[in-house]
């Protein structure tokens, strides 16, 4: 019997345990430290508003906006697997946990709602032949006028950053690197530097951020990158389907083992966070999918 709280049947590349889940919160605070906020300056609300969190994981996002704001709000938390999320008793009154595959039109109640909806970390699901339909269903959400924030790190950007104080051996960092660049059949990550072309085809585009890794916080991109590939060899060893899917696993460990060690010494990877917002037309009448 699969476990349910690491394997939905999504097909998620990842894992949901709780290495998976101590990661996510470990984004959660590299993302809010590299931006400087949770909410983009260029979002309005008022009290009152409702937020869609669009594959909210952990649920940390949530628990942090309602916190962080000066005035009420409610939060929908929606994911296709609540299997990271902690149990709704211990979560805010102002949170709720909805399950529903976002690749599939929201119910009719959901939509022309919402005053933001806030997405993250989606490298591992977008598809680029689907991308259409998927923000089509986000931006169902909106009422006319409302917001949508959507942050990613950008593998494109992934280098090799070495402290210049510093000799000692890379390759293991390069190798990791060299993982994270093979072509995929299924993900292509040059959608992260055109989301905000994605979104500006269907609402109009009111920012676009570009974040680097800055020096004091190398360590923390580096242990993150390091911490996904330690992950997602955990979950290629649990599928696999033959003896090179065993192998393939073992050398990325491996070489996230030995890149760890480098990072210790002042070798790490450079990456890029990219921060898009949007605003859906103030005009235009709702209009429902079923």
């Amino acid at each position: 019997m699969a476990d349910q709280r690491t394997d939905s049947g999504d097909n998620y590349i990842l894992n949901r345990d709780w290495r998976a889940v101590a990661r996510l919160h470990h984004r959660h605070m590299l993302f809010r430290i590299v931006r400087g906020y949770n909410l983009h300056p260029k979002v309005t609300l008022e009290s009152g508003a409702r937020i869609a969190d669009i594959g909210a994981g952990t649920c940390i996002w949530p628990i942090d906006i309602v916190g962080e704001l000066q005035y009420p709000v409610t939060v929908d938390a929606i994911d296709i697997s609540m299997a990271q999320c902690p149990p709704p008793s211990w979560l805010p009154q102002n949170i709720r946990l909805i399950t529903h595959d976002v690749y599939q039109p929201f119910p009719i109640h959901m939509q022309g709602v919402y005053d933001l909806v806030h997405v993250q970390n989606w490298l591992c699901i977008w598809r680029n032949e689907t991308s259409e339909n998927l923000i089509r269903n986000l931006l169902s959400l909106l009422k006319p006028g409302g917001f949508i924030q959507w942050s990613e790190q950008n593998p494109k950007a992934n280098r090799l950053i070495v402290a210049p104080d510093v000799s000692c051996s890379t390759q293991a960092t390069q190798d990791v690197l060299k993982f994270l660049n093979a072509p995929r059949q299924t993900i292509d990550f040059e959608w992260v530097s055109r989301l905000g072309e994605y979104l500006d085809v269907q609402a109009r585009l009111v920012a676009f951020d570009r974040f680097g890794s800055s020096n004091e916080h190398q360590q923390l991109w580096s242990v993150e990158v390091l911490q996904a590939c330690e992950e997602f060899a955990s979950n290629l060893e649990r599928k696999a389907q033959s003896n090179g899917d065993i192998e393939r696993a073992a050398e990325l460990r491996s070489s996230a083992e030995k890149a760890a060690v480098e990072m210790l010494n002042g070798v790490g990877i450079y990456s890029e966070l990219v921060v898009a917002v949007a605003q859906k037309d103030s005009t235009k009448p709702v209009q429902h999918d079923s």
